[in-house]
Order: structure tokens, then C-alpha cells, then sequence
């Protein structure tokens, strides 16, 4: 009898710590590659037009401040808000700025920039980048997603890619370098969406 109650008692504490790592894992999962890409997607492109992570085109500074739950630290540059973070990769990371840019107090585009002194984390980024823009976007208006492929070429930074959303907002995807004062040189991408330009007014009669 006694050993019936020994086993019993086992047996449910090792169902307990099973139930515990379990619940462990599930909290502790990290989102996959493919799940981050297609999170930034969104971010920045929503059926059809482009966005900045939900934000309402030409709100105010402090309700963009609001909204992200940010402290109002850049009392000077009441023009821009920049919060730094990280962008994972497969097996490392990039650097994420992001950028709230306004004009006279409306909020009127978003950026993203990623930066890296690796040269193979850059392309293996924009790489992937580009795939998911190709499935997901339509065509550019101006340059082609090839842009994305001479990551790695100095020559090709400046270029740019850019598409209009069906309300006239634009997205462009710009290939960037910085050298930085230890002559080591930064490789930046740069995501930016702009809020729909004024509608076109047509000619006077």
C-alpha cells in the first residue's frame, strides 16, 4: 500500500513539471524568421495602401507618443521621434531605428532603419526582404526590386525602389552606406511610408 502511494504521489509530480515545461515553451516561443518579415510587411502595407504600424496618417506628436507609450525625450526635435531596437535574424540581428517624422505637428511619414557592419548579414536580409516584397506588393512605379539584389555592391547604394498606394501613399526602399569615423563602413536599409499626397486638381476650364 505504501508503495501504491509513493508511485501515486510520482507520478503527479512528474505530470506537474511536465505540464510547467510545457507551459514554459509556449511562453517563452520566439516568433519564427517568416513571422517577423511578414509582421514588418504589415507594418508598413495594408490592403493595398502604406502605413506605419497603425498609426493614423497627420495625428499629433503627443498622440503618436501616446499610442507607441513613449516618454516625450527630444524636446528639441519636435519634428521627429526616433525609438532604436533590433531586428532578428536567422542566427543574429540587425539594428532597428525607427523614425516618426511630422510637419507642423501631423504626423506625415514613418521609417525604418536597418544597419549592419556585416556585409553578408545585410544581403542575406535584403534577400529575403525582397522576396517578401515580391509577393506581396505590386509592381514599383519607380526602379525594380533588383535594387535589393546589389546589397552588397557600394556602387548601388543611393538607389531606390518606390511604389503609390491606391490612396496615394508612397513607399520607398532605399539602399544606404555610412562610414562611420573608424573609416568602418555601415550598411543601412531604409524603409520609408509617406503619408497620400494632396489629390491632383485638374485644369481650369
Amino acid at each position: 500500500m505504501h508503495k501504491i502511494k509513493s508511485w501515486f504521489f510520482l507520478l503527479i509530480f512528474l505530470a506537474s513539471i511536465g505540464l510547467i515545461c510545457i507551459g514554459c515553451s509556449f511562453e517563452g516561443k520566439k516568433p519564427s524568421s517568416e513571422e517577423n518579415y511578414n509582421q514588418l510587411l504589415t507594418s508598413f502595407h495594408q490592403n493595398g495602401e502604406y502605413v506605419f504600424e497603425n498609426l493614423p496618417w497627420l495625428i499629433s506628436r503627443q498622440e503618436v507618443l501616446k499610442r507607441k507609450q513613449q516618454n516625450d525625450s527630444s524636446v528639441e526635435n519636435t519634428d521627429f521621434l526616433k525609438i532604436e531596437g533590433s531586428f532578428p535574424l536567422t542566427s543574429s540581428s540587425l539594428k532597428k531605428t525607427v523614425v516618426y517624422r511630422f510637419s507642423d505637428d501631423q504626423f506625415v511619414s514613418g521609417e525604418y532603419l536597418f544597419s549592419t557592419h556585416d556585409k553578408n548579414r545585410f544581403i542575406e536580409f535584403c534577400n529575403k526582404l525582397k522576396s517578401h516584397l515580391s509577393e506581396s506588393l505590386a509592381e514599383p512605379y519607380a526602379n525594380d526590386l533588383s535594387v535589393l539584389e546589389q546589397a552588397g555592391d557600394i556602387n548601388a547604394h543611393g538607389k531606390s525602389v518606390a511604389w503609390e498606394g491606391k490612396d496615394r501613399s508612397i513607399l520607398k526602399v532605399n539602399l544606404l552606406t555610412d562610414t562611420q569615423q573608424n573609416s568602418e563602413m555601415m550598411y543601412i536599409l531604409q524603409i520609408k511610408s509617406s503619408a497620400p499626397l494632396p489629390e491632383r486638381k485638374g485644369l481650369a476650364p
